[in-house]
């Protein structure tokens, strides 16, 4: 985003945060799209928060802010894949607000670790933010759809094109996976690939869109919406929609025949959020009950930070960068918002069982200092998978550190997967997780030898970690047979 350079030092800025400097706090979405000549590329969307960076003030009265912010894509071979560097400032602003940067990674299909990185410009003080996912690239289809998301503002395309030029517009989007429900239209953008093959140059075909409830497959009539479009290799969409009643919805965008024959489609879960209609629903009691028996602010918080393990990446962005300045409204409304996207017959049922499965962790993982047992590897790897179904324990009477290997017949999506967990200080009760083979979990190629390393402070991270796919060599040892043939 074009605007002034810094000027000035440190002592300049009008930091929202007290001393010392917590990182720079951000939304991100990571959004696939397609280049007919190049192949599938990942956009992402970095929505920097305004009381997470540090603002300059000028003569005039303006504010101004910028970061640095760097992705790195590795793919299954711990190789970089992809590669993008921005700096995004803003311009001169009455008031401070957020901001937002685009970067573009062109990636293979295929699983990938992606690493953000962010530096605030205006204090070289602050800390840098870290922050990792796993994203999988799909192999693209003759005829397909992007991923779709909000669209908050558009502008004629600027000159030269910026970061959200796109289709001859620039198009600001909505980071955040809520909407407002008191917008008097839904904007929403996408593209559609491989028209032009199927129903030739110009040819004509349908998108339908509209809202519907989760598990529906039936749209909102109110909603529901149909566009004629002519064919091409790349069809832009950038519509709208009226918006749904407040709740968790999917919008969802179909591309038919001419004859209402469906070809492909997508979706993407939003939240609409009215704010009259939350004021009633808390006056009349209408939220989930187990929601408004959290009357205290500090307290939900750190139940919503329970979450964390089972959350998916932009709910964890948001528990973690978002969430800690809210107010005790905005926390009873995510944690409805979960919920009810897990279990919308009995979302309180869902969270008691859960909380059960947290107290489990703090009672079995515990022992590690200054971390509740939910917060340890093997509390992660509990709540987020269950209990295992076979555990190997060599604690005692080994020539390796102590560790414990978890199978599960299956975990989240994938079948047959283990778990290494290691003792590196050999006393105490605190495992860290070494190795696992599950796609989206820590990956070390170096693990056997890591295990056999008795020698205190030896370093995961001086090793080739997160090197994704790489298979140990069998060598017959006992926790390489135990680790591959589990029992």
């Amino acid at each position: 985003m074009a605007g002034l350079m810094f000027a000035g030092t440190a002592s300049d800025a009008v930091n929202a945060q007290e001393s010392p400097l917590a990182p720079p706090s951000l939304r991100l979405a990571t959004r696939q799209f397609l280049a007919p000549d190049s192949g599938p590329f990942l956009e992402v969307q970095a929505e920097f928060i305004e009381q997470g960076v540090s603002w300059i003030t000028s003569d005039d009265s303006t504010f101004r802010a910028g970061v640095q912010w760097t992705v790195v894509a590795y793919d299954s071979t711990g190789a970089v894949g992809g590669f993008a560097k921005s700096t995004a400032r803003t311009g001169d602003l009455s008031t401070p607000g957020d901001f937002i940067d685009v970067a573009r990674i062109p990636l293979k299909p295929g699983p990938h670790v992606v690493e953000l990185q962010v530096e605030d410009l205006g204090a070289p003080n602050r800390p840098v933010l870290k922050y990792e996912t796993v994203v999988e690239v799909s192999d693209p289809n003759p005829l397909d759809i992007s991923d779709l998301f909000v669209v908050q503002g558009v502008a004629p395309a600027s000159s030269p094109p910026s970061s959200l030029t796109r289709s001859g517009k620039d198009i600001l989007p909505l980071v955040d996976s809520r909407i407002s429900g008191d917008a008097g239209r839904v904007a929403f953008y996408g593209e559609v690939y491989g028209t032009d093959v199927l129903f030739g140059e110009d040819g004509a075909f349908l998108v339908v869109a509209g809202f519907r409830e989760p598990g529906s497959d039936v749209m909102i009539d109110s909603t529901q919406r149909f566009f004629r479009k002519k064919s091409g290799a790349v069809v832009p969409l950038l519509e709208a929609l009226p918006p749904p009643p407040p709740g968790v919805h999917e919008l969802v965008v179909q591309v038919m025949t001419p004859e209402q024959e469906l070809l492909v489609a997508g979706s993407l879960t939003l939240e609409s959020v009215s704010v009259s209609a939350q004021d009633a629903a808390e006056a009349a009691g209408t939220l989930s009950p187990f929601v408004m028996a959290f009357e205290d602010r500090d307290s939900l918080y750190s139940l919503i930070e329970t979450l964390i393990p089972i959350a998916d990446a932009g709910e964890r962005r948001s528990i973690e960068y978002v969430l800690k300045g809210a107010d005790l409204r905005q926390l009873q409304s995510f944690m409805d918002f979960f919920w009810i996207a897990r279990s919308p017959e009995d979302p309180g049922a869902a969270w008691r069982e859960y909380r059960r499965e947290v107290g489990v962790a703090d009672a079995e993982y515990g022992g590690c200092p200054n971390r509740e047992g939910h917060e340890t590897d093997m509390g992660w790897i509990l709540l987020r998978y269950g209990r295992p179904n076979t555990v190997v324990q060599r604690h005692n009477g080994t020539q390796y550190y102590p560790y414990e290997i978890w199978h599960y017949y299956k975990a989240g999506q994938f079948n047959n997967r283990r778990f290494l967990f290691y003792a590196p200080q050999v006393v105490g009760e605190c495992f860290e997780l070494l190795h696992s083979d599950h796609p989206q979990e820590l990956k070390n190629a170096d693990w056997l030898d890591i295990l056999k390393t008795r020698e205190l402070g030896h370093s995961v991270v001086e090793t080739g970690l997160n090197q994704l796919g790489r298979r140990d060599t069998y060598s017959r040892e006992e926790p390489e047979d135990l680790f591959f043939n589990p029992r």
